[in-house]
This record gives structure tokens, sequence and C-alpha cells, in this order.
């Protein structure tokens, strides 16, 4: 079986929830698969057989970690299967605009870090409105307002669909042995 990295950034704690996931879909079909955090630095990604990076939208950018890190790793990334895991709100919406604006924001983090994934998946995020600061709280619900979303800021929600998510890791890990994963988690 392979080696996997997962390196992910995360700012409010659900990008790692995703990238934990992610995870143990792969090693349930038998891949070593390491989950690091970029804020840690992350390891030379040299004998990974395939990354998977994930990454959550905020302040219309990803966390510096993750870029600086995909920078450092170039080309090991481009040599080896890899895949983007974009974590957003925004993908929500159905809003052509915003699904313009999504897919601008990710070109724009392949041109600063020279990376061009085999494949990249936008993956809904969570409004964690009870961890949030008082003044994150009212700017995140005056967005979800804004948006349409939900706006009762005494409860968390969250929006990701991990049966897909548990798919998408499928698939990747099909790409790399000729075979699936199993459906279940």
């Amino acid at each position: 079986m392979s080696r996997i990295l997962v390196l992910y950034g995360t700012t409010d704690g659900h990008t790692a929830k995703v990238a934990r996931a992610f995870r143990e879909q792969l090693a349930l079909g038998g891949h070593q698969v390491d989950l690091v955090d970029a804020a840690s630095g992350g390891p030379d990604a040299t004998g990974y057989d395939a990354v998977a990076v994930a990454a959550s939208v905020h302040a219309s950018g990803y966390q510096r970690e993750v870029i600086q890190w995909v920078s450092a790793n170039l080309g090991v990334l481009n040599r080896v299967p890899t895949i983007f895991l974009s974590v957003c709100l925004g993908v929500l919406q159905h809003d052509p605009k915003v699904d313009r604006d999504l897919q601008d924001l990710i070109a724009s983090f392949q041109r600063a870090t020279g990376w061009l994934p085999s494949q990249t998946r936008l993956i809904a995020g969570a409004l964690l409105y009870t961890q949030y600061s008082f003044v994150k709280r009212l700017m995140m619900r005056g967005i979800a307002r804004k948006a349409g979303g939900d706006t009762d800021t005494s409860r968390d929600y969250e929006y990701t669909d991990w049966d897909e998510l548990r798919q998408i890791a499928n698939t990747f890990a099909g790409q790399l042995n000729g075979g699936r994963l199993s459906q279940s988690a």
C-alpha cells in the first residue's frame, strides 16, 4: 500500500476535522497515512507516494503555513498524485459569482505556490459560532445572513458532506492502487 501525507491548515478547527476524516478513510484501505498540521512546519514531502492538502478559506485566502509548505515542497508535489481540499462555506451558495470567486481564489493559490494538484475539490465547511469571539460571531452571522445561511449564533452548523468526503478519499486512493476503499468509515 501507499505512504500518504495529509497536510492541513485550519483556523477554527473544522479543516482539521475534515483532514482527520480523509486520513481515516485512506487508512481503512491499508495505506500508511501521516496527518500533519501545517502550523507545525510539516515534513519534507520526499518519500510519500501521494499527498493531500486541506486548507480553509478565511479573509479571501488560505493559511500562510499551507502556502509556505506547498511552495517549499513544490518539486515533490508536482511529481506524485496530489489532491487539494479547499474547505469553504461559499460552496453552499450555488451562486455563479461566488463560484467564480472561489475558482479565482484557487487559481491565485496555484499561481502563488506554483502547484498544480492532480485534483482539487471544494468541501463545505462549518459555522462554529460558539467558538468565535464576539466580533467574529457578529461578522460571520452577517455573512451568513447575506448568503441565506444559518444565523442562530447559539449553536454551530456543520455543512460537510462526510459521505462525499469518504468517496473523494476512495477515488483518490483508487488512483494509487487501482482499487477502491470501503464505503464505511
